[in-house]
């Protein structure tokens, strides 16, 4: 009796444990679901924007944010009242790093 409430506390352990490794797995990994709005990027400082938004693919950015405004070579720009916000990416459609500027071109919270 004593060998099978063990070997179920330890059923239950485990699976509490695959539950918890789960859950950290998905909050740290780049999904739709875990991109910010673009009125919170526009909230942020330049510094916040490059910490968050390098390893999303492009495509994920154009399906939450929509079409964005402006779209050149490996560049797409986006316009969110005053400010405006410079995603470049890598051949491969993965954002590599960003700019968020003000009406003057000054990085914002630098």
């Amino acid at each position: 009796m004593k060998k099978r409430l063990t070997i179920s506390l330890l059923v239950v352990v485990l699976l509490i444990g695959a539950f918890l490794v789960w859950r950290i797995g998905y909050s740290v990994r780049k999904s739709n679901d875990n991109l910010p709005a673009l009125t919170e990027i526009a909230k942020m400082s330049e510094s916040e924007v490059n910490n968050i938004l390098p390893g999303y693919k492009i495509a994920q950015l154009r399906e939450v944010w929509g079409t964005p405004d402006i779209s050149e070579a490996s560049t797409d720009i986006w316009k969110t009242g005053d400010l405006t916000l410079v995603v470049n990416y890598k051949n491969n459609g993965v954002v590599a790093i960003c700019g968020l500027k003000d009406q003057n071109g000054t990085s914002v919270g630098e």
